[in-house]
């Protein structure tokens, strides 16, 4: 999603080619080279491997890094109000309005969001920021809904769609967008009232929200 940072393999290899480059410049300039000017590769190796994942998982997002980065960090879970345009059987209007609640987890270079309502929960299939000139931050994404299965073979099917979230706020506070789905249906979207836990289904997500 976006940025991709390098892993291990990819650092060695670039750690290795480094040396040889290094080396050659030695050689060229009549420097005698040892085996002992290799000893410290696995340990610069070892170095740069952890400090490529202190920053994916943490350092992004502390400041002032983030002040240089300019990616949002939306970890937590957020209260979600989403209206959709898609009629049950039979009917003519378009279902009630529905809340439910979303699960962000992030690093730098990856994001899952799972949203979980009463009767649904979908997950992310693939994502990508735009951060525009002006500091404004959308989030595009894709994703599958799974309904319960009390639903399915009638009432609404698994299915995909596709969304696009407007970040409000520095640090954020809410993200508000639309959706498209291969039901040819769409909806409105909002996210807010975010709290720093996360929580694995829709139940658990209601009954901390409502004691909190």
């Amino acid at each position: 999603m976006g940025y991709a940072l390098l892993n291990r393999t990819t650092v060695s290899v670039l750690l290795i080619i480094a040396i040889v480059v290094w080396g050659g410049f030695l050689w060229v300039l009549g420097i005698e080279l040892t085996w002992e000017h290799a000893q410290p590769y696995s340990l610069t190796l070892a170095a740069i491997t952890s400090c490529l994942w202190l920053f994916d998982k943490y350092i992004w997002k502390i400041w002032p890094v983030h002040k240089f980065v300019k990616r949002p960090d939306l970890n937590g879970t957020w209260r979600v109000s989403l209206q959709s345009s898609y009629k049950a059987p039979g009917s003519e209007e378009p279902v009630a309005a529905v809340d439910g609640f979303a699960v962000i987890r992030q690093t730098f270079s990856s994001m899952s969001i799972r949203l979980m309502t009463e009767q649904a929960e979908s997950f992310l299939v693939a994502s990508s920021f735009d951060i525009q000139t002006d500091g404004t931050t959308f989030v595009y994404g894709a994703y599958q809904s799974d309904p319960s299965i009390h639903l399915r073979s009638g009432i609404s099917e698994i299915h995909y769609g596709s969304f696009r979230y407007k970040v409000i706020g520095r640090p954020p506070t809410q993200l508000i967008g639309h959706y498209w789905t291969d039901r040819n249906t769409n909806g409105s979207i909002a996210l807010a009232d975010r709290r720093n836990v996360y929580f694995d289904g829709y139940k658990e997500a209601d009954d901390n929200w409502n004691a909190g």
